[in-house]
């Protein structure tokens, strides 16, 4: 069986369908052999991928013109199996081929502005991923959601049954040995910590008002985009910009707490990340996120101010626990998802 990955979506910098793809692309290629594999990069990609066939496009995923011709560029390629690893695939399916789709969150259709504080331009752009995510999920033999979140969602606005497969989490190993930060600056345990980019679901005023409202000494760092320092009375807030994972580790071990104010995410990999470096999370309770449990996490509404203020305040009398650790990292790894990708090719494919 030969099993054609598109991965259009792997990037050059680090995203979370980029490492999703790249880890899934590993699974597979243990679970059924490297000559077994090909992947599908964009043209521009400057990653290498020795030991498999790659065919290279510049044909982009979420533009219709080029949603309507991908199926050509499909016919002249060897596979029995073809996995998306986001919502968009080709309007004509071939036929006589297993089409799965991995769908990570709807958050287009959920989060309002999502493209846009126009509504009309919003509203047209909504309209407009809505062709390619149906015609994509009608065309799927297969759909997998990273959450029940997701998958509750899928169901209630497209009607569309899906397996869920969660993700796994990456342990943050960097060549590198520069520390990308002046540590006298930034002290272990005297500061809160954000990662992630500052679009709007993400909720980062939301996150500077409570900061700077809250009574506490402590920092506010602001990793993976840039903006502008704040310092007001002994209240500090820091941008970092884009940094390497030595320096990304480094901060994660030593925040006091990993703070995360989405008002909707499909999965929250950064969660993940933070736990195993044993920083306690102060996370909103939207979308999946509450899916990971009270295990070393504190949820707050991210729409009320008191509740993550409140959290900032007490963070000195919480501590971590070891013990409850494990029992989220056990459940959310790639060996596991290795185990539920193996499982549904032996029942639905094989």
């Amino acid at each position: 069986m030969k099993i054609l990955i598109d991965g259009r979506l792997i990037s050059d910098k680090e995203t979370g369908i980029s490492r999703y793809s790249e880890e899934l692309l590993k699974i597979y290629i243990d679970l059924f052999g490297a000559e077994n594999i090909s992947l599908i990069v964009d043209e521009k990609l400057k990653k290498q991928f020795s030991n498999i066939k790659v065919y290279k496009t510049s044909l982009y995923p979420f533009s219709i013109k080029d949603f309507f011709i991908f199926h050509k560029f499909l016919k002249n390629i060897d596979f029995d199996v073809y996995h998306s690893m986001f919502y968009s695939n080709s309007f004509f399916k071939l036929k006589n081929k297993i089409y799965i789709t991995t769908v990570h969150d709807l958050m287009y259709k959920l989060v309002p502005n999502f493209f846009s504080k126009n509504r009309i331009k919003n509203r047209l752009a909504v309209f407009y991923f809505d062709f390619i995510v149906k015609r994509s999920l009608k065309n799927s033999d297969i759909v997998i959601t990273i959450s029940q979140s997701t998958k509750n969602d899928l169901e209630k606005y497209y009607k569309t049954p899906s397996i869920v497969i969660t993700e796994g989490f990456n342990e943050l190993i960097s060549e590198e040995n520069n520390l990308e930060i002046e540590t006298n600056l930034i002290k272990p345990k005297e500061y809160f910590l954000y990662v992630g980019n500052n679009r709007p679901h993400k909720n980062i005023e939301f996150l500077k008002k409570c900061y700077l409202k809250a009574n506490t000494d402590k920092k506010l760092i602001i990793v993976g985009h840039k903006g502008e320092n704040i310092k007001e009375g002994n209240k500090e807030i820091l941008y970092t910009g884009y940094i390497n994972d030595y320096t990304l580790r480094y901060l994660y071990k030593n925040a006091a707490a990993f703070v995360f104010p989405s008002l909707y995410e499909g999965f929250g990999l950064p969660i993940l990340e933070a736990i195993n470096l044993n920083t306690l999370v102060f996370s909103s309770d939207r979308g999946s996120l509450k899916e990971f449990g009270e295990n070393n996490i504190y949820y707050f509404n991210p729409v009320d101010e008191d509740s993550l203020i409140e959290l900032l305040e007490k963070v000195e009398e919480m501590q971590f626990d070891n013990s409850k650790k494990d029992i989220l990292l056990n459940k959310f790894n790639w060996n596991v998802v290795k185990k539920q990708i193996d499982d549904l090719y032996k029942k639905l494919i094989l």
